[in-house]
């Protein structure tokens, strides 16, 4: 049996994001859940934002962003950015997070989250009330203590991210369980 309830926002896991925007000496911090791959070539991640806030038009403007992956240890500052406007607060300096100059666009990234993207702005479009940016992903970066081999960005050690997990329409933080399978291999033993 199943209850239907009608339209819903509720749909997880999602990695809680750090979407940041601006420039070394003035940059906004914003908490997203709503952060997807979107396309492998050109890798490119889409981001929702909504309309109300001042993080979307800065977006807009800048034409550039990151998204900075949380991790468990950083859950409350990671909280505090999505519940207070950067417009009326340096949320750098509230949360004591650290800025780091990108290597190909203005808006820093964050040290203390794991894993860093780095975006330009390819598009943008509005639904309903949320803004949809598309961002092409121009470097990546990643602890390399994170890491199993510094040559393989897939080699990463996902409990060692310790991933801050989002679950919509529960409005609850959680953080990765154990590994059951491997992608692409399990599967098989129904051939």
């Amino acid at each position: 049996m199943k209850t239907t309830f009608g339209p819903q926002k509720i749909l997880f896991p999602m990695p809680t994001s750090l979407v940041v925007t601006g420039t070394m000496e003035k940059a906004n911090i914003v908490t997203i859940a709503w952060v997807t791959l979107l396309t492998s070539a050109p890798p490119t991640l889409g981001v929702s934002v909504g309309t109300s806030g001042y993080s979307g038009n800065e977006i807009l403007k800048n034409k550039h962003f990151t998204v900075n992956i949380a991790s468990v240890d950083i859950m409350i500052e990671a909280d505090f950015c999505g519940i207070t406007s950067g417009k009326d607060i340096d949320k750098f300096e509230k949360t004591g997070f650290t800025k780091m100059q990108s290597k190909h666009i203005p808006s820093p990234i964050i040290k203390e989250c794991p894993l860093n993207f780095e975006c330009k702005l390819v598009k943008s479009s509005l639904v309903g009330t949320t803004n949809h940016f598309v961002g092409e992903i121009l470097e990546v970066h990643m602890d390399t203590n994170k890491l199993q081999d510094v040559n393989k960005p897939g080699s990463f050690d996902v409990e060692a991210m310790n991933p801050l997990i989002y679950v919509g329409g529960a409005r609850e933080y959680r953080k990765i369980g154990e590994k059951i399978g491997d992608a692409y291999q399990i599967g098989k033993s129904l051939k």
